[in-house]
């Protein structure tokens, strides 16, 4: 698999705040997905079918799109988990995009689609990571999973931010260790606030923060 892999610089990395909103920095971005209010206005001025018809069948469709969406990336966890490669492969496009924010000791994704670890001993740690979501939403083709700490790794908070090509497979992956996530939706207004990360020790550990901008 060519994975296209792009690393946050570490120093920057390294600059947690007191809380969220001072150590919070702005990720500049391509979109990664749709934008749930595409139909806001009506949109498609010369559909015959009336607009508040047309809107409602549009939402229909973003929402069975994000179903779909949400199902494939659970589908790609327990591909993970049991360690079934042919299952995970058949899952993501073959040139994957891929950019971490962490610490380098935590690229365990990496590891254990790329089969990376150095010597065995190493390899055989990076095994017993398991990703286990505790919550999978989507926001149009992008869809967000947060985890947390597992035994394996007590102190490893992580967030991945999929993101779901029209040919049903994964294209992109933005992947997040001990680091608090806001994802927001820019808007000709203003921007808003759609996912923002939920860990229980979020008011007495500060971490980094970044935004993901939709």
């Amino acid at each position: 698999m060519d994975i296209l892999f792009h690393h946050q610089r570490e120093a920057s990395w390294q600059l947690p705040g007191p809380e969220l909103a001072a150590s919070t920095k702005l990720e500049a971005e391509e979109p990664l997905g749709g934008v749930l209010g595409d139909t806001a206005g009506g949109g498609g001025g010369g559909s015959p079918v009336p607009v508040a018809a047309a809107g409602g069948e549009k939402e229909i469709e973003i929402e069975s799109e994000e179903q779909r969406n949400k199902f494939l990336v659970l589908r790609l966890y327990e591909a993970l988990n049991a360690r079934d490669p042919g299952g995970v492969q058949a899952l993501l496009a073959p040139d994957l995009e891929w950019w971490f924010h962490g610490p380098p000791k935590h690229q365990h994704m990496m590891r254990l689609l790329t089969s990376g670890g150095g010597s065995s001993a190493a390899a055989s740690s990076n095994n017993k990571f398991v990703f286990s979501p505790r919550s999978v939403d989507a926001f149009g083709s992008t869809v967000i999973a947060e985890g947390p700490p597992t035994p394996a790794a007590a102190t490893a908070y992580w967030v991945h931010a999929w993101t779901v090509g029209p040919d049903g497979v994964i294209t992109q992956l933005r992947e997040y260790f001990n680091t608090d996530l806001t994802v927001t939706r820019l808007a000709a207004a203003a921007s808003k606030c759609v996912w923002q990360s939920h860990r229980p020790d979020r008011n007495t550990n500060s971490l980094p923060g970044l935004v993901l901008a939709l």
